[in-house]
């Protein structure tokens, strides 16, 4: 099965050694080297077992989870959508498409219904007893869902351009279709779709659609390729032409812009807002900027290529990659607090880092083998897991669990987090 998502940072080019010999020395002494039956950990790192881990039989290859209230749904290589329950991993529902199924599903927190797309180019809507509620027939083998309170929508990126649609979540009627200069969903509220569109050439401009029907609310002139486009209840963000431009979500209206120069592709909301930047030494940093002025608020280095950024109420964490000194990679996960001070760093045991989850008190650093939980407060790894059978996995965080898809096992599994 592809990943779930493809690459979003550039190529890192030359690089400084970011980790010492003793900080990996010192992680792996503050954890303790505590083996768990059954679990294949990380070298030098406590492992731990499942409450629960349910192979699917015949199922051979599993797609990433989604979450409900009472829920895990997983499609599998078998052609179904799975539902299981969280408590225990046991089956209420089982759902055949007509192929093999990829991509996450999504659903709302209760009650469904549960929506996936499967390999044969369709998109289905199951309600929670497992029964077809409506099925759009497609083309696109490769695609990815977002809902809304009331809206499911498809990004299509595998034909010759990437094409949204949206589309009644009970009854399946569509409500628009339109090409987008994008391969990730980050403009989504329930109020408002912010997408780049294409304009002609290389150049694109920012559109806010309503989720009832399509209709364009605003537009920006067009300009050059938007490379980041971001939204949140009361903001809309682009990066474009070495500038951050904030727009009003209510009109379009600017409220403020700013020169950035060149940034990566990784634009976060949170209570600042964030953006990726390579440094000349080879590491790259993080940028906080004031949401309602644009002030640059800090900036941060982390390890030489940014992977995740995930932003609360009163900090940012920032995983990236860092130079392992016996050769290879390490993961490195940094807090900052909003006035851009550094509360912790910690290097992982993990042999890179593609991932971060965060709950009220532990941090999960994921990579494609394993996973590693910290405490959010100082840092500290708390244990981590690597599966025996070094299948994939494809992690979901929760504010008590960790479900996690074992991509090449065709199974799903509960973590505890205490």
């Amino acid at each position: 099965m592809p990943s779930e998502r493809p690459e979003r940072t550039g190529s890192a080019g030359s690089r400084e050694q970011t980790v010492t010999r003793r900080e990996v020395l010192g992680t792996l002494a503050a954890v303790g080297s505590l083996s768990v039956a059954g679990c294949s950990s990380i070298p030098g790192l406590g492992g731990r077992r499942p409450v629960w881990r349910r192979d699917i039989d015949g199922a051979f290859m599993a797609g990433p989870p989604a979450v409900t209230d009472e829920l895990v749904l997983a499609g599998m290589q078998d052609k179904a959508l799975y539902g299981l329950r969280r408590e225990d991993g046991s089956t209420t529902l089982r759902f055949e498409t007509g192929g093999p199924i990829e991509t996450r599903p999504v659903a709302p927190p209760s009650g469904g219904p549960y929506h996936v797309h499967s390999t044969d180019g369709d998109l289905y809507a199951v309600d929670a007893a497992g029964e077809e509620l409506w099925r759009d027939e497609g083309t696109a083998r490769r695609a990815r869902l977002v809902r809304t309170g009331s809206l499911v929508a498809e990004l299509d990126f595998a034909g010759s351009e990437n094409t949204l649609t949206g589309y009644d979540p009970q009854t399946g009627d569509r409500r628009f279709e339109r090409a987008v200069s994008s391969y990730f969903l980050d403009g989504v509220t329930d109020d408002s779709f912010v997408v780049p569109v294409p304009a002609g050439g290389s150049e694109s401009r920012v559109v806010s659609l309503s989720p009832a029907d399509g209709s364009v609310r605003w537009r920006t002139e067009p300009r050059r390729w938007y490379s980041n486009v971001a939204a949140d209840v009361r903001l809309a963000a682009a990066a474009r032409d070495g500038t951050l431009t904030a727009y009003e979500l209510s009109d379009g209206s600017v409220r403020w812009h700013v020169p950035i120069g060149d940034v990566g592709r990784t634009m976060v909301l949170g209570s600042q807002t964030y953006l990726t930047r390579d440094r000349e030494d080879g590491r790259q940093e993080l940028l906080a900027f004031d949401r309602e002025t644009g002030e640059r608020l800090w900036a941060n280095p982390t390890g030489y290529q940014i992977r995740a950024v995930e932003a609360t109420d009163d900090a940012v964490f920032v995983g990236s990659r860092v130079d392992d000194p016996d050769g290879g990679i390490l993961g490195r996960v940094d807090c900052f607090g909003l006035d851009g001070t550094r509360r912790w760093r910690t290097v992982t045991g993990l042999p890179s880092l593609d991932s971060l989850g965060v709950t009220d008190s532990r941090v999960v650093a994921g990579w494609d083998r394993g996973f590693e939980v910290l405490s959010r407060e100082s840092g500290q790894t708390r244990w981590s897991y690597e599966p025996d059978s070094h299948s994939r996995l494809s992690l979901r965080v929760e504010p008590s669990s960790v479900f996690v898809s074992y991509v090449g096992d065709g199974a799903v599994a509960r973590f505890p987090l205490d």
